[in-house]
């Protein structure tokens, strides 16, 4: 995945937490149950994929969607979607 890819898949799943207070288990829970779900673009494995190389990086990911989280704060949430995607499907959506 070049460097535009990964970063497009990134920048779409910040989008989807910038207005979120905090970057908590909860948000990693439904963020990778959206994945799973195919709410955002991408399979599993590109999502894995994109992480993979994003938290390889040392490129700022949160210079294009700006969200309120700091650099470190995104890339723990990054670290903890990714390990959230490799423990397999997420539990039921709540009612």
């Amino acid at each position: 995945m070049t460097t535009d890819l990964w970063k497009g898949h990134i920048n779409g799943i910040l989008y989807g937490v910038q207005f979120d207070r905090a970057l908590d288990d909860s948000v990693v829970t439904r963020v990778a149950r959206d994945v799973t779900d195919g709410r955002y673009p991408g399979d599993r494995t590109a999502t894995l994929d994109a992480l993979g190389q994003a938290l390889r990086s040392t490129v700022p990911l949160n210079d294009e969607i700006e969200t309120p989280h700091g650099e470190e704060s995104i890339r723990v949430f990054l670290h903890q979607l990714s390990t959230a995607l490799r423990a397999g499907t997420p539990g039921p959506r709540p009612s």
